[in-house]
């Protein structure tokens, strides 16, 4: 909860600046970047598809989702601003569904298992159009971030680590705030398309990745374990997982403007 307390205030600044800038009259329109100041604000969701870096393994694709609030600038020009926004993603991977052998020597398929991490985000970074198009503005993204974890579905496998002991771990990672980092930070980049709905609203599709530039989880090797399969312990190696996820959102964009006043 402490990282949910120093997140929440940035994000409320972003809102409660500009209207402190000047002294405002909402009722009255000015000339487009000329007498006239305010900001931009609204709210994002969609689809997400996660990817992890894991030593020693091999992981897929994870399909999650994702929500954001957000303010924006004026765009200078009409080209270049300003984007502050906070949000809930889901990181993690999956293993696919796997061939397995029972006891009696059978096969059998086992059940696909995907690992998530639930994250707050606060992310900074400007936006550009690059191209007025018929249908709309066309626009990149390029930002940073910083995240807190929230929760994990780790748990969910210590059922098979009581059955299958912890070398079952070798495949898995341990729920354990341990190796769990709370905070993490990475970038954000990408390209959107806005379609104005009238004066003040806008609709607009954004495709963006975001790579982490820290673990997500670290965790160091844990020696002396009992090798079920096999005479004597084993060592279990390290892993260190790294997020990349690839999000699709819809949104909606309002604009709030005011005229400066003496």
């Amino acid at each position: 909860m402490t990282g949910i307390r120093f997140l929440l205030p940035l994000f409320f600044c972003l809102f409660l600046l500009p209207s402190a800038l000047s002294a405002q009259d909402l009722e009255q329109d000015g000339e487009y970047g000329v007498d006239w100041g305010g900001y931009l604000f609204g709210l994002k969701g969609g689809l997400s598809l996660g990817s992890q870096d894991w030593s020693g393994l091999e992981t897929e694709l994870l399909l999650g989702y994702h929500g954001a609030l957000y303010i924006e600038s004026v765009p200078a020009s009409g080209r270049f601003n300003l984007y502050g926004q906070l949000g809930y993603h889901t990181r993690g991977s999956r293993i696919s569904r796997r061939r397995g052998i029972t006891f009696g020597g059978s096969g059998v398929t086992l059940p696909a298992d995907d690992f998530r991490f639930q994250n707050i985000s606060l992310g900074l970074g400007a936006k550009s159009v690059f191209q007025y198009a018929r249908f709309g503005d066309l626009y990149y993204v390029l930002g940073l971030r910083a995240e807190y974890n929230l929760s994990t579905n780790l748990s969910e496998y210590d059922q098979l680590e009581s059955s299958f002991g912890i070398s079952f771990r070798a495949n898995y990672p341990i729920d354990s705030p341990e190796f769990i980092n709370e905070f993490t930070y990475g970038a954000t980049f990408g390209a959107g398309a806005l379609f104005p709905i009238s004066d003040k609203i806008g609709g607009f599709v954004e495709i963006t990745a975001h790579p982490d530039l820290s673990f997500q989880y670290n965790q160091g090797a844990i020696p002396n374990v009992i090798d079920p399969f096999g005479a004597g312990n084993r060592t279990i190696p390290e892993r260190q997982i790294r997020n990349f996820t690839i999000e699709i959102s819809f949104g909606i964009r309002f604009l709030r403007k005011w005229t400066y006043v003496d």
